[in-house]
């Protein structure tokens, strides 16, 4: 799809011309918060791990680091337990696939992440319908919800869940308030459907609105967050829910091949990261107001104002395409997916610091005004 092409297309076109730039200046990665490193402290905690004697064969529950975040990691969300898996998209499949049955639907908001970019899984995988719903800037309203749910008619697939995305990407990191989760997931329950949360950002919703991470995701019945997006770990996310629905889930990740060895490895700076890297998601909030300060009277840029770290620009009404901004960008050794159409998305990070973002602003500044 455009997506893949962008990925492997114009991202390395980017960063060749960033790599043969004339002028010696660190490369400015925007094209996700996925690109952050770990830091320091991180790897410090992987090697403090391997010397404690703590690491253990985690697929037979024999590793106490994992132990320790999958428990950490409940508390904070307010849930009874949690699992490790490897990757976002694998803990949403997970979710979805331990509470629907194949050849359930399961309604999806029509630009969300488990629809448009986990390769068809839940359906691929576990016979499950997608079926696609336009939201209001990414939030599935409860009357949209009613409507969708199907009849109980063998003419049609049973209704068995809703998804909610937390900050919703594509509509440029919006986050799902407190009282719309808990609207939505009322009429689901009232209905005798499940709620999941895919949350891979859910902490900067949480930032954001300074509230706890598990105000957001009280009333839903499952929640996935990502370890490796803002909060900088190398790899890994986790899931959320009842004992229950644990236990079924790490019944799917075995089948999946997720089942992971010294997990450990995986799991020490993950710990770093829900424990430190949290408050700083701040810093990449300010960022994008920044960015959306210097750049909202541009004639001719739509831009909205970032509720968190994603800005999406607008391109409809200039004279170039995302492709075009992503080529132009990547000359001045900043580097953007070029491929959203007529939308370039700019995602602030930790690797990106004022200074940066001041010479980001420049840059575009200079460029959208010169169309």
């Amino acid at each position: 799809m455009a997506f893949m092409h962008s990925y492997l297309g114009t991202n390395s076109n980017a960063k060749t011309q960033a790599w043969k730039s004339p002028y010696a200046m660190k490369t400015i990665d925007l094209r996700s918060d996925t690109v952050t490193l770990p830091t320091d402290e991180m790897i410090e905690a992987i090697v403090s791990a391997h010397k404690s004697g703590r690491l253990g064969d985690d697929v037979i529950g024999e590793d106490d680091v994992v132990h320790e975040l999958q428990e950490k990691t409940a508390r904070i969300l307010g849930k009874e337990a949690a699992l490790l898996v490897t990757s976002g998209t694998q803990g949403n499949v997970i979710s979805l696939l331990s509470q629907a049955s194949r050849g359930d639907e399961i309604v999806v908001e029509e630009m969300s992440h488990t629809f448009l970019f986990e390769g068809g899984s839940m359906a691929s995988l576990g016979g499950i319908f997608p079926k696609p719903v336009k939201g209001i800037r990414g939030y599935i309203t409860p009357e949209v919800l009613e409507a969708a749910i199907s009849p109980d008619d063998a003419h049609y697939a049973e209704t068995a869940m809703v998804v909610i995305e937390n900050t919703h990407n594509y509509a440029g990191g919006v986050i799902v308030r407190p009282e719309q989760v808990k609207a939505l997931a009322d009429t689901a329950h009232q209905h005798g459907l499940r709620v999941h949360c895919d949350g891979a950002r859910l902490f900067n919703a949480a930032v954001a609105l300074d509230v706890p991470a598990k105000v957001l995701v009280e009333d839903v019945d499952s929640v996935q967050i990502c370890l490796s997006k803002g909060l900088s770990a190398p790899v890994g996310s986790l899931i959320a829910g009842t004992e229950e629905f644990i236990h079924e889930a790490h019944r799917w990740r075995k089948k999946l091949g997720g089942g992971m060895r010294q997990a450990g490895i995986i799991a020490a700076p993950g710990i770093v990261a829900i424990e430190k890297m949290v408050d700083r998601l701040r810093d990449d909030h300010a960022n994008a107001r920044y960015l959306y300060e210097r750049l909202k009277d541009t004639e001719g840029l739509v831009i909205e104002k970032p509720e968190t770290n994603i800005l999406f620009l607008g391109l409809q009404n200039l004279n170039i395409d995302a492709a075009g901004i992503a080529r132009e960008l990547g000359k001045h050794s900043i580097l953007v997916y070029g491929d959203y159409g007529n939308r370039t998305r700019l995602v602030l990070n930790r690797m990106v610091d004022r200074h940066d973002t001041e010479r980001v602003a420049d840059v575009l500044c200079s460029l959208l005004t010169s169309l």
